[in-house]
Formats: structure tokens, sequence, C-alpha cells
């Protein structure tokens, strides 16, 4: 069997079916605020996180996709964050307020769209 490959491009001037970049946000992607251990943190709304990024977090379960949330909402902050000792009780309670805020049920899917 042969593949298949594409001999040209379609032009970026040429009609399209769904424009993309024409979608925005059905909400205000406000930061989610944090005080510990002294400090503020700011993590970015969950919304506005690259799901690419998301996804490849979530293949390593459950643990694995908060973490990586955590560290792509933090961004540049994420390293100084790690540095401060989180006890695992406050992990959920801090992951499931900031869902709270970016209007996701907890246990909701942020991909699901319900």
């Amino acid at each position: 069997m042969t593949t298949r490959t594409a001999t040209s491009k379609t032009a970026d001037d040429q009609p399209f079916d769904f424009n993309l970049d024409a979608v925005k946000s059905e909400v205000e992607l406000t930061p989610f605020r944090v005080h510990f251990d002294g400090r503020r943190w700011e993590f970015a709304h969950l919304n506005g996180l690259d799901i690419w990024d998301l996804v490849e977090a979530a293949e390593g379960g459950d643990m694995k996709a908060v973490v990586g949330a955590f560290k792509l909402a933090l961004g540049d902050q994420y390293d100084d964050f790690r540095k401060v000792r989180l006890p695992q009780y406050k992990m959920m309670p801090l992951f499931r307020a900031w869902q709270k805020h970016c209007g996701v049920e907890p246990g909701e899917s942020e991909a699901s769209g319900s």
C-alpha cells in the first residue's frame, strides 16, 4: 500500500470551513490568586492552558495531571512553588478551589465542555 502525500498546500487566502482564530473564550480568563507560604501565587485560568500539554500530563494518571496543570498554570513561578513543601492534604483542596474559580465542577473534565 502506498502512502499519499500532499503535493500542494492551500493558500491562506482561500476559503475555509471554520475560523478557529475567531473563537474567543466565553468566560473571562482571570487568574486564580493563592496565598501560600507567605507569598502570593497566581495560577492561570484553566481554559487558557494549552490542551496538548494538559493531555500529555493526564497520560500519567490523576496526580500527574494535577501537577502538570499546576506547572502549566504557574508558568515561571512553578520552580519556586515546587521548592515549597506542599503537604498532600492541601493539594486537592487547592485544585478543587482552582477548578471552582474557573467554573469547572470537581470531577468534570475540562475538555468535556459541559
